[in-house]
């Protein structure tokens, strides 16, 4: 009977405990982009972090059974895209088969192209009043979205005024962010992030700079405030636009690093938490492990080009191939397709490799990437020298980095040949120097009271718990431009300077004309 007594009162214990947990937790919101399968993991994966916390998705419906596949403890809610994610994923795909070849104006085609489709994914989604009916209802108390689509923070506001919003970037490519943060970017030494220029930059380079960081995001912000001001003007208010929408956002978690980024000025809602993809390496698989170790002391190549993988060309692949086959070094390919007539032995092809536990091995002796920027922080996280070869996006800015920090070199992904690829990782495998700069910063990186995504739950947890943090957005945002870059003050002082002057001018001209007309007076008396 005793024992019986016991098992009920801590059966009782534990559904009092898991009410109270359940009651204490709070409910997040998810609004991922439609595409980019790193802007979603980033999500995903602080969503997984929020572990107290009841995380739910906005997602098109006929995604549901497969995410909730892969991720079992968030919920769903679906609403009918009508074929916009798979319009979007093909136009990514066509672009990404042509990566590296495209002109600025079929650049621009594309992504006036893909802001279309995302506008009407934008519309179904925010038209759909039985899914926004849901969303209410569960008062969420926080939006976590990705600038990428702004639709999340459209989706915020019409929510209600009071639902704080966080944006989880790399970068913003509409360029919102730079008026919504109010932060100031001295264009002396802040490269654009769509150049590969460092903080050291030459005059050319700065006069380039200057150019590119003024027309761009006027073009950016042109096609954003085009597309989206209707929808802002329809769900929020008559007086809204999509940049205003954005300026309420609370918080700013950027996927940068103080070790591999450059310095530039920041505001107090604005966090970085670059690598929090990165996680404690995991034991590889008994063949993987197997192969790697075959490799002695030559060690092993990880080499990965993230989405393109399914798009390089045959002529690219058999390039990639035939300079593997060359290294004394075993090599691991994550690859999609027909195998290369000119792969070698040491190398082994893989739909899906564990990235982050291969450059975590100790036999590890480099990484040949596109520089994604989630790849960039495993090997920066773990030590691993770099071969960048960017295409597009961000990826030229992030091999600047990587070779600017001394962690690795950078290739032309559409003109180098097997023996260019051969001589620059035969460079970065035998020159030490890359290696003790990749260990050295590796050890700067580790050194922090909290991790990455430790720190980006920390700040999460502080919007749920104090709701918007309006002391913590710049005066700035509120602004009007000419205030901003104080035109009033300017021509308020250049006003009282030009009546200064003029009262001394006009003064001077009294005081001659009396001097004269006394000396006139005298010679006339004379």
């Amino acid at each position: 009977m005793e024992i019986g007594q016991k098992l009920r009162f801590s059966t009782f214990l534990l559904v009092l405990l898991s009410l109270l947990i359940r009651s204490s937790a709070e409910k997040v919101l998810l609004v991922p982009p439609p595409v980019g399968d790193s802007h979603w993991m980033a999500l995903a994966k602080i969503g997984r972090a929020l572990v107290d916390h009841t995380v739910a998705v906005v997602i098109p419906q006929g995604t549901v059974e497969k995410h909730r596949a892969e991720w079992p403890d968030f919920q769903f809610e679906a609403f009918q895209d009508q074929g916009t994610q798979a319009r979007l994923r093909a136009i990514e795909e066509q672009a990404f088969s042509s990566a590296g070849k495209l002109s600025s104006f079929e650049a621009a085609n594309v992504f006036y192209a893909k802001s279309g489709e995302i506008v009407k994914h934008c519309a179904l989604l925010l038209g759909d009043s039985k899914l926004v009916h849901r969303l209410r209802a569960s008062q969420y108390s926080v939006v976590i979205s990705d600038p990428f689509f702004p639709c999340g923070a459209i989706l915020s506001a019409h929510l209600g005024i009071r639902v704080p919003h966080i944006a989880v970037m790399r970068g913003d490519p509409y360029f919102l962010d730079e008026r919504a943060t109010g932060v100031p970017t001295p264009l002396s030494y802040v490269p654009s992030i769509v150049t590969d220029f460092t903080d050291d930059m030459t005059f050319g380079q700065r006069v380039q700079n200057v150019i590119v960081s003024t027309l761009l995001p006027l073009v950016a912000q042109s096609i954003v405030s085009s597309a989206f001001d209707g929808l802002v003007r329809t769900y929020v208010g008559k007086e809204e636009t999509i940049q205003s929408v954005t300026s309420r956002t609370d918080l700013w978690l950027y996927r940068t690093d103080d070790v591999l980024d450059f310095p530039r000025p920041s505001m107090p809602n604005m966090v970085q938490v670059g690598g929090l993809n990165v996680g404690e390496a995991a034991p590889l698989t008994k063949d993987m492990e197997a192969f790697v170790q075959s490799s002695g002391d030559d060690g092993a190549i990880v080499v990965s080009f993230g989405s393109i993988v399914k798009t390089m060309s045959t002529e690219r692949q058999e390039v990639f191939a035939a300079a593997f086959a060359r290294l004394r070094q075993k090599v691991v390919w994550r690859y999609v397709g027909e195998k290369p007539t000119g792969l070698g032995n040491n190398t082994r092809l893989l739909a899906w490799l564990p990235q982050n536990d291969l450059l975590a091995h100790p036999k590890t002796r480099a990484f040949i990437t596109h520089a994604g920027s989630n790849g960039l922080y495993e090997a920066l996280h773990h030590g691993v020298p770099m071969v960048c070869l960017p295409l597009f996006g961000d990826q030229p800015a992030n091999a600047a980095r990587v070779v600017a920090r001394g962690l690795g070199v950078k290739l032309d992904f559409s003109t180098v040949t097997s023996d260019q690829l051969y001589q620059a990782i035969l460079h970065v495998v035998t020159n030490t120097s890359y290696r003790e700069t990749a260990a050295r910063l590796s050890r700067l990186r580790r050194d922090q009271p909290l991790s990455p995504m430790e720190r980006a739950v920390w700040w999460i947890e502080h919007v749920i718990k104090h709701g918007r943090l309006p002391h913590l957005r710049a005066r700035a945002v509120e602004l009007p431009w000419y205030q901003y870059y104080l035109l009033d003050v300017a021509a308020f002082l250049l006003a009282v300077c030009a009546a200064v002057l003029g009262t001394v001018w006009y003064s001077c001209l009294f005081i001659c004309r009396k001097i004269c007309c006394k000396g006139e007076a005298k010679l006339k008396s004379q």
